[in-house]
């Protein structure tokens, strides 16, 4: 079987663009689709975490990064008083010359993403819905032409593209009772790095510097509660003087972004013949620790360091397995359990040990 050289894309997000990149970066030939139009990406911050800037600077855009985003080092963990518990540390794992972290919109770094896919030459066709050929990697388009890779990834999330020939195998997905509202409102002065403020009664807010002007706020709370600026304001302003001032900037023509929390991993190989699943199509992980987003960008790397080695289908796509299955399992597990202590904390609970435990997993690219 000849080497992986032309690879189809399904999905323009974190995933799918990172994906797009690095196979370019390889030196194969992409094409990547995506079933929405090109629209504004909802108001939303983005944790840059350290394992995410290193294969950020592995794609090449990790200088962009920097100079779009607001560098930190550390983690603090604070009460609503402003007091400071402990500091979860971010090392430098992109190396000397870039910060330890960053804060980002989220929209600025699919920019970038975007912007470097196709200045590698890899074409993005928006607005065209797609189904896939499990058999041969084959993307048909909804005007009906046909298109043969050697490869077909899926990078669309937890919603899969039509599979034609067979069914695609389904990933069980728990929805835990709980939400993320999202905003951008201007940067308190003393935030200089991440924040995770505890209010009086329970409420969680994180708090990440983007720019000198604005930070990601993002408020969690019970899936069974509205998410109006009015119901966001009042629950912050009860929760201490930190998140009180926050609440005053949340007007009712802020906008915000509301995601639920999930979690699953595709049992067994992420693959079937011809189709490889990625980022959320393949593992839904809560958000903690940054790592739903870094994982999606890590296997977007391991793929392209594979393609680079000109490969078999089937050599690469073993190869892929056996670097990120287990990993990404194991990851998975400790961010699951964050996410159940954030809403129903027990006896045990312990963020900065469960922090600990996933340092020296991410410490080491895959």
């Amino acid at each position: 079987m000849a080497a992986v050289r032309h690879v189809g894309i399904i999905g323009a997000g974190l995933a799918g663009l990172s994906a797009a990149l690095a196979a370019s970066l390889a030196g194969a030939r992409v094409d990547v689709f995506e079933a929405a139009p090109l629209g504004n990406t909802p108001g939303a911050h983005i944790e840059v975490v350290p394992n995410l800037l290193r294969d950020l600077v592995t794609l090449e855009v990790g200088a962009a990064c920097v100079r779009s985003g607001f560098p930190y080092q550390g983690f603090a963990v604070l009460d609503g008083d402003g007091r400071q518990h402990f500091e979860i540390p971010t090392p430098r794992l992109a190396g000397e010359r870039h910060p330890a972290a960053l804060g980002m919109v989220y929209g600025d770094l699919l920019g970038l993403l975007r912007d470097a896919a196709l200045s590698h030459g890899a074409p993005l066709h928006h607005g065209v819905p797609v189904r896939v050929a499990c058999d041969d990697g084959a993307i048909w388009a909804a005007d009906g032409s046909q298109h043969r890779f050697d490869l077909a990834v899926i990078a669309t999330g937890a919603t899969l593209p039509p599979m034609a020939g067979r069914a695609a195998r389904t990933m069980t997905i728990e929805s835990l009772p709980q939400q993320w509202c999202h905003a951008l409102l201007p940067r308190p002065a003393w935030l200089n790095s991440a924040a995770w403020v505890i209010g009086f009664n329970g409420s969680k807010a994180m708090l990440v510097p983007v720019d000198a002007r604005r930070a990601g706020v993002a408020v969690l709370q019970a899936s069974s509660k509205a998410a109006t600026p009015a119901a966001l304001r009042e629950t912050l302003a009860g929760q201490g003087p930190l998140l009180m001032k926050l609440a005053a900037h949340w007007s009712d023509d802020t906008p915000a972004l509301v995601r639920p929390v999930q979690s699953g991993v595709l049992h067994g190989a992420w693959h079937e013949q011809g189709v490889l699943r990625i980022g959320h199509s393949a593992h839904v992980l809560p958000p903690h620790f940054g790592q739903a987003a870094a994982q999606c960008v890590e296997d977007a790397v391991v793929l392209g360091g594979l393609l680079r080695e000109r490969l078999d289908r089937d050599t690469l796509l073993g190869h892929f397995m056996s670097r990120r299955g287990e990993r990404a399992r194991r990851v998975h597990a400790l961010v699951t359990q964050a996410a159940r202590w954030d809403m129903r904390p027990e006896a045990h609970t312990d963020l900065r040990a469960l922090a600990e435990r996933l340092a020296p997993l991410v410490a080491q690219p895959a």
